[in-house]
């Protein structure tokens, strides 16, 4: 049996089972544990690390959220509790560490993405992702450059992570299917206080079961079944990857091509569109989606890259009132064309009219774009689906989708120049 010794003594081991032992002994590039709740999938995780701190002298190791403030009352706890009656261990940050390092010179670093750019300055043995569904691809393939075995310590390097189910969509199934990333399942029998080693409930696991057997619609599902299960309120329901995914080809010269700019916000999305003239169908074919460290003509300059030898005929972005972002990309060579309606749910209805009527597709080639169209929805109140959108802010390749949809279709004042000679002075 593989057991792991407790730091807490010799009467309490860590015996890990299921998924959670398959997940540590696991040594592919990136990997995740996704299961349920309750399933001790954090647990195994800080186990992971800790015991590789452990064996290998000088490791480097990061444990992430996505966003920092959010990781000292969650998975830090659980790694302290591994950790607990090692007094060789030193926090270093005080209350809120940012850093623990072992008696061989490993260190375990502390951050959120949102806060990484000290502790992922450099190459990293093994990062660690708790709640990867709340990450971006973008944030993914960005952790997966950061541990590519160049100058690490131990023999491997891995990008990990633990995750509850989401929708089915999500970039994680998508980078599961592609073959890059491996997701191993945790059931609750993988968790020892919830079942014995016979398989029968314990008295907390009883407690437990009970609980999660009262949720109900898709949190029921993601959290009891471990099913990846649309979201309630979502608001694009209609959209399924069987119908609307489509295998990225290149597009024709003479179909006509429009792209829809978010340029304001902590990173800058672009998405470009191009319309079949014989069936109708918009074909979303391209995404761009970069931090805020990039100026304006650095952002310019890589959409104009990656329409180059393409005619684009019209560029849309946000509001009329957005005019500064539009001079600026004006100035280096893009002019952005405002939205004339603002309405957030008009150019929603519309990209839904769209997708109802299989008229818009999106190409594989645009994994973020597909991952973010599942998973919005609306903030639910009391089991009730409200009218606001649930961290809208967030969503910067739909902003982008929504202009570049809503400028197409939305009706446009119609400016011309009237005529009306007048008669000056005396008539001869």
């Amino acid at each position: 049996m593989y057991t792991i010794q407790s730091t807490r003594g010799t009467d309490a081991l860590y015996t890990p089972r299921g998924g959670a032992l398959e997940y540590i002994r696991c040594k592919d590039p990136e990997v995740i544990i996704s299961g349920p709740a309750e399933t001790g999938k954090t647990l195994a995780a800080c186990w992971k690390i800790h015991t590789q701190a452990t064996k290998y002298s000088g490791a480097r190791i990061v444990i992430l959220r996505k966003r920092q403030t959010d990781i000292y009352n969650t998975v830090l706890e659980t790694y302290r509790e591994v950790i607990s009656g090692v007094d060789d261990i030193k926090p270093f940050g005080g209350n809120r560490p940012g850093m623990f390092v072992y008696p061989n010179g490993s260190k375990i670093y502390i951050s959120g993405i949102d806060k990484a750019s000290k502790v992922l300055s450099s190459e990293r043995d093994i990062i660690y992702c708790n709640q990867v569904e709340e990450f971006s691809l973008r944030d993914w393939e960005y952790l997966t450059t950061r541990a590519t075995g160049r100058g690490s310590v131990m023999p491997y390097t891995q990008v990990i992570g633990d995750c509850n189910p989401d929708h089915p969509t999500h970039w994680i199934k998508t980078r599961e299917k592609q073959g890059y990333l491996k997701i191993i399942e945790s059931r609750h029998t993988d968790n020892p206080t919830l079942y014995d080693e016979e398989g029968n409930l314990t008295e907390q696991g009883i407690r437990t079961i009970s609980t999660l057997d009262r949720l109900t619609g898709s949190r029921k599902l993601r959290l009891k079944e471990g099913l990846w299960a649309a979201p309630e309120g979502a608001i694009y329901e209609v959209f399924t990857e069987e119908k609307h995914k489509v295998k990225s080809f290149e597009i024709p010269l003479n179909w006509a091509r429009a792209v829809g700019i978010d340029p304001v916000g902590a990173y800058t999305a672009g998405v470009w569109g191009a319309l079949d003239p014989l069936s109708g169908v918009f074909n979303i074919y391209r995404e761009y989606y970069q931090p805020f460290g990039i100026t304006t003509k650095g952002h310019a300059e890589n959409v104009k890259l990656l329409s180059s030898g393409e005619t684009i005929f019209r560029y849309f972005s946000g509001a009329p009132s957005e005019k500064q972002p539009r001079a600026d990309w004006t100035d280096f060579g893009i002019f952005l064309e405002p939205t004339l309606i603002t309405d957030v749910w008009w150019g929603v209805d519309k990209i839904y009219e769209l997708l109802k009527d299989f008229k818009l597709v999106i190409h594989d080639s645009c994994p973020g774009l597909i991952s973010d169209i599942a998973t919005y929805r609306r903030k639910m109140k009391d089991g009730i689906a409200t009218e606001e959108i649930d961290n809208k802010d967030e969503f910067h390749l739909l902003d982008a989708l929504r202009y570049l949809i809503v400028g197409l279709v939305a009706p446009h004042e119609r400016t011309e120049t009237v005529y009306d000679p007048v008669q000056i002075g005396r008539s001869f």
